[in-house]
């Protein structure tokens, strides 16, 4: 089962290959799409931490690399297909939200702070909803929390206005 991490670094690659010049030199294709060698080298830079180019890449390297960046190419290629606008435009948003939310951090004590606030509500309304025990809760409400923090942001800075 894929978690957050690996969904952001796979979306990340999808636009990371999605995002280059069509008139760069080829390193491979797939399925007849190109891989660059300016996108071979962004991929190296950040799986190498800017160590090794295409260039300098021995020939099983650039194999195994245009293993990992085929999956990208395709997933990037069947979503331009197969979404509607709308599911891209939704797939887009929920990305940039990750992205936004996986950059903030949130204290155990914030998190403690508002787990121990929605308790005394529940009990306030005598809610009969069972509260798992802060552990079992503490990564939900940290999302939750900065999910909060970057829509409260976006809502500062519009402008919204009624005609």
């Amino acid at each position: 089962m894929m978690n957050h991490k690996n969904i952001l670094v796979a979306l990340g690659l999808v636009w990371l290959l999605g995002t280059t010049s069509a008139t760069a030199a080829t390193a491979a294709t797939v399925n007849g799409m190109k891989i660059t060698v300016k996108e071979a080298n962004k991929a190296l830079k950040v799986l190498t931490k800017g160590k090794m180019t295409w260039k300098k890449l021995p020939k099983e390297g650039k194999e195994q690399l245009i293993q990992m960046m085929a999956p990208a190419k395709l997933i990037s290629a069947a979503a331009s297909k197969q979404l509607t606008s709308k599911e891209k435009k939704a797939a887009l948003s929920s990305f940039w939200m990750q992205k936004k939310i996986s950059k903030i951090k949130i204290s155990d004590a914030e998190a403690k702070n508002a787990y121990n606030k929605m308790r005394k509500v529940a009990k306030k309304v005598k809610s009969k909803t069972k509260i798992p025990p802060f552990k079992k809760a503490k990564h939900g409400l940290k999302l939750q929390i900065a999910q909060e923090r970057v829509v409260s942001k976006l809502i500062k800075k519009a402008k919204i206005r009624l005609k």
